[in-house]
């Protein structure tokens, strides 16, 4: 296993790791807010589902 200039496992620096990790978590509440949506319009459509 090569070192990394950085000495982390990813390789990546302090703030790449934070940028990488603001990105994920829009990702992730854009994802989670539509399926939150998705979700209030099946129950809507159809309640028993």
């Amino acid at each position: 296993m090569p070192d990394t200039p950085s000495g982390t496992p990813s390789g990546l620096t302090h703030s790449e790791a934070q940028e990488f990790h603001r990105l994920f978590i829009q990702g992730f509440l854009g994802f989670t807010a539509i399926a939150v949506v998705a979700h209030i319009l099946v129950w809507m459509w159809r309640p028993w589902f």
